[in-house]
């Protein structure tokens, strides 16, 4: 849940920060991350320069707020893609992962340029730790459930590392191309797929 410079109490209130969130992957997927504005970020959403200061206190905080909001789409439709699909094994249920983070720069408005890194961050809107940190927590959290494989450190480093390897090389295979690179993805793949297929038996 993304917190915002004055909490929401009414139904509007919400729907007025989404709108702004929404005009934000706009801009940032026209103008990227370093470019977009707070003065952009009202326009596109048809709202005062005002507003965007009620809910966020600078650019920065409209740009993690994106970044949230990104990860919590991802992990939801991994989850979806994960019950669909149902993976046999752990490593296939982060295959599921990998390619959903591939559906997402595809559907998902300003993804390629927010990615699921800490590409930015605020302080007093994000205090729960390392985004990657938290994506593997929750992939932890499945496989130790669902798949009978014991917690570990090394196991939860492991996810982070392989959740780290996909955003910087899928994000990479977006670059100037709207649909993916298909050989960088696939080579992407693979490495993560090696990766993950060297952690010991447990």
């Amino acid at each position: 849940m993304v917190n915002v410079r004055n909490e929401p109490v009414q139904v509007r209130s919400s729907t007025r920060i989404s709108a702004l969130v929404d005009a934000a992957a706009e801009v940032v997927d026209e103008v990227g991350v370093e470019r977009m504005t707070t003065a952009m970020v009202a326009e596109r959403a048809g709202a005062s320069i005002g507003t965007v200061y009620r809910y966020f206190p600078d650019r920065i905080a409209v740009l993690s707020a994106l970044s949230l909001r990104s990860m919590d789409r991802f992990l939801r439709q991994t989850r979806e893609n994960i019950l669909r699909e149902k993976p046999e094994t752990w490593i296939d249920l982060m295959m599921v992962a990998f390619d959903t983070n591939v559906e997402m720069h595809r559907t998902e408005v300003g993804f390629t340029s927010i990615r699921l890194g800490d590409l930015v961050s605020y302080p007093d809107i994000e205090s729960q730790g390392i985004r990657s940190e938290r994506i593997a927590g929750a992939f932890a959290e499945i496989i130790t459930q669902d798949f009978g494989v014991t917690g570990s450190a090394e196991l939860t480093l492991r996810l982070e590392m392989s959740v780290n390897m996909s955003d910087a090389l899928v994000t990479r295979a977006f670059i100037g191309e709207k649909n993916g690179d298909a050989r960088i993805i696939a080579e992407a793949r693979s490495i993560v797929h090696g990766y993950l297929s060297a952690v010991p038996s447990t």
